[in-house]
């Protein structure tokens, strides 16, 4: 095997970003090797057997998923830590991307190329990659006039990537993962301008923090915005009949979907 902790590829068809993320791993004393379609990731995947893989979903001749899922089916290659880097924010790729086992996903338009290096030097010694596990604020310096939204998901991908495009969009975030921590930042915090929720969350459900918030005088004009998997008719009639604002089901929906709806409720 060659090099085998150290080796990195970029499966990358943008030049300029290819060139930039090889200059800074390689300058970080990691190996990178860059692949500029599909087919020839997957050559230098088999033969360089490298400790990480960034990819991007949308590549020429094979994209991402059929790169990932090559990987995946290849008893050789099954156990190679994946980073996506992409600016789809296609659910169903997100979701597939994760069912395939990817370490982490980054948008190419917010991401800095220092945290990328970061990512992969975390992966390669063994260290948690970042995951926003504790309700915190996240935003990066947010003008004084930002509104600021909950997020209440307890999956990490969805988790982060929601974040960072509301952030790009001028909102303040903070993250729950769970109904408790979103409830306790609620207790001791100013309002915010909106709650995005999801139904199946560890302990208490989605459905049971709706309706503590519907029935706190102080908390129960805040509009909340149901974002969940759960997309029975019967769920979304018993969201909407606790005081939801709105309810969306993710696979039907992409971010920037969720975005402008998150707009409207806002202002």
């Amino acid at each position: 095997m060659k090099n085998m902790i150290r080796t990195v590829i970029v499966a990358e068809d943008d030049p300029i970003l290819r060139e930039i993320l090889l200059d800074k791993l390689n300058k970080s004393g990691l190996r990178a090797l860059g692949a500029s379609d599909g087919t020839n990731a997957l050559e230098l995947i088999q033969t360089e057997r490298p400790s990480v893989v960034l990819l991007d979903i949308i590549l020429p001749v094979k994209n991402g998923l059929e790169v990932l899922r090559e990987m995946k089916a290849n008893m050789e290659t099954k156990d190679i830590p994946v980073i996506i880097l992409s600016n789809s924010d296609n659910a169903d790729a997100i979701r597939e991307a994760k069912q395939l086992g990817v370490h982490d996903f980054l948008i190419k338009a917010i991401f800095d190329s220092n945290d990328v290096v970061d990512r992969v030097q975390k992966i390669i010694g063994g260290l948690p990659t970042k995951d926003l596990s504790t309700p915190a604020v996240v935003s990066n310096n947010p003008p004084p006039t930002a509104k600021t939204i909950i997020l209440v998901e307890d999956d990490r991908f969805l988790r982060e990537i929601a974040t960072q495009k509301l952030e790009v969009e001028g909102f303040r975030v903070i993250v729950a993962t769970t109904g408790n921590e979103a409830l306790e930042y609620l207790a001791k915090n100013p309002r915010p301008n909106l709650i995005v929720l999801d139904l199946i969350l560890p302990g208490m459900s989605g459905f049971e923090v709706l309706e503590k918030v519907k029935q706190d005088q102080n908390l129960k004009s805040i509009p909340v915005l149901i974002l969940s998997n759960l997309g029975q008719e019967e769920d979304i009639e018993k969201g909407k009949k606790l005081g939801a604002t709105d309810y969306l089901v993710k696979a039907h929906f992409s971010f920037a979907e969720i975005t402008k709806k998150i707009k409207e409720i806002v202002g």
